[in-house]
């Protein structure tokens, strides 16, 4: 691997100003850098679980330390500014950098049959759209492997780097890859720590030794870096039918959960720890800071479009189903489906239904939009808890006069996203099947009336 480092001349931010547009420029006051980064780690919060890995590019740039790498396949042809830019983000599952303890946990690189690509996400920025769009390849995936015949995608990175995989995933979907980030296990466990953890509210017991993840109950956990690693990483939770997409779901649960932890942040964390955490994060050559504040003015513009966050990012998977070929278990892309999803993606139309849930698995929190009626610290508590969780949530308003009691009320075909709010809560709350359209944008709604107090959230630890 070749990494450079630039060599510092002028400090970053201004090399950066005077490398933008004059239009950006008069857009871009020196009191408010800091705003756009917050938000291209937001955005771009898709890295190795993604969304932690970018948090720390302000600091890579800041410092001058931000590592990088020749990848061959990459296209040319697209700017943040006016056209649609795809970032093929990737978690490596190298043990470089860990403890010996942290090694045993995981396993060591000689207990691997080569390093793989643990998570890959693709992150596609539009001009035409309102969100960026997050897109899960499950790494079961079956893709046919340029020079090297059928087999997982995450065979892709240990047969031929990222190069390959890059040409993997431009020949599977026909979308131009434009830019490549990369963060390992070590890496990730430091962003995740860098900015004070990330809080994930369950509604089952999630234990696997495996991935080193014990959550003994349902209920809210403030995850630290090796937590955080073992969330997204399990793959042996009880209850979990398909864990390759059980899997898909929780990174985007928390994801989003950790979107919300930085959108809360009124200023900006420790630059000493963020310095030696982003130092993991490598990028292609191409990706400029130029390119990255662009970057973060439009992240940042679908934030002030949409406070809470919620709809900044827009978590897709490639449609897909499991399926064992010659004794061995794979996942298959649905490939009609999976087809009109990338058309869509490459000439920026709405996406509809495509990819939005995963066979044999509940939706993700972070893909089910809910609105909290009532009044009052109760409804913001609530309100708090389910963004804690990973939901979407929109603001909080009084609730309809005919529903002034506590309970849950769902969409006529709302379908197994009836069942997935009842867990967050101590005790079950009724449900009320309503009227499409009752609720408006939100799928699911929880009321929060005067008779609140006989019912419990869960309690924070």
């Amino acid at each position: 691997m070749v990494v450079t480092k630039p060599t510092p001349t002028t400090p970053v931010a201004a090399r950066l100003r005077r490398r933008l547009p004059e239009s950006i420029r008069r857009r871009l006051p020196p009191w408010r850098q800091a705003r756009p980064w917050a938000l291209v780690a937001s955005g771009v919060a898709a890295a190795v679980v993604s969304t932690s890995a970018v948090w720390g590019i302000n600091l890579l740039l800041q410092f001058d330390q931000h590592p990088t790498r020749r990848v061959p396949g990459l296209s040319s042809e697209s700017d943040f500014a006016s056209k649609p830019r795809n970032v093929l983000v990737l978690g490596s599952d190298t043990r470089a950098g860990l403890t010996p303890e942290e090694q045993a946990q995981f396993g060591t690189e000689e207990a691997l049959d080569g390093e793989r690509s643990d998570t890959i996400i693709l992150l596609h920025i539009d001009p035409r759209r309102d969100r960026a769009v997050v897109l899960h390849f499950p790494r079961d995936l079956r893709v046919r492997i340029p020079d090297h015949g059928v087999d997982k995608i995450n065979a892709a990175y240990e047969l031929g780097g990222p190069g390959l995989v890059v040409r993997t995933v431009r020949e599977f979907t026909g979308l131009p890859i434009h830019n490549y980030m990369e963060i390992d296990l070590a890496g990730f466990q430091d962003l995740v720590d860098a900015v004070g953890g990330v809080r994930i509210c369950i509604d089952r017991p999630m234990v696997d030794d495996l991935a080193g993840l014990n959550l003994p109950r349902a209920g809210c956990y403030l995850l630290d870096g090796k937590k955080a690693l073992g969330f997204v990483r399990a793959r042996h939770i009880a209850g979990d039918i398909v864990p390759d997409f059980a899997r898909i779901a929780r990174q985007q649960q928390f994801m989003r959960a950790m979107l919300n932890r930085l959108l809360s942040f009124g200023a900006l964390l420790d630059q000493q720890v963020l310095q030696e955490a982003v130092s993991k994060v490598t990028t292609d050559e191409k990706l400029t800071g130029a390119d990255l504040v662009l970057l973060g003015q439009k992240l940042r513009q679908l934030a002030e479009e949409d406070p809470s966050g919620g709809e900044s990012l827009d978590f897709r998977v490639v449609p897909s189903v499991p399926q064992e070929i010659e004794g061995v278990s794979y996942v298959v892309a649905e490939q009609e489906e999976a087809d009109r999803l990338f058309e869509a993606l490459g000439n920026g139309r709405p996406l509809g239904k495509l990819g939005l849930t995963l066979a044999q698995t509940l939706p993700s929190p972070g893909v089910i939009t809910v609105r909290v009626y009532g009044e009052g610290d109760a409804a913001a508590e609530v309100a708090r808890t389910l963004r804690f969780a990973g939901f979407v949530v929109l603001p909080v308003v009084e609730p309809p006069l005919a529903y002034d009691e506590s309970q849950i009320l769902y969409s006529r075909g709302m379908g197994p996203r009836r069942d997935r709010l009842a867990g967050y809560f101590a005790e079950d709350l009724p449900q009320t099947e309503v009227e499409d359209g009752v609720l408006g944008e939100a799928d699911v709604a929880v009321v929060v009336g005067p008779d609140w107090s006989r019912f419990g959230t869960v309690t924070a630890e």
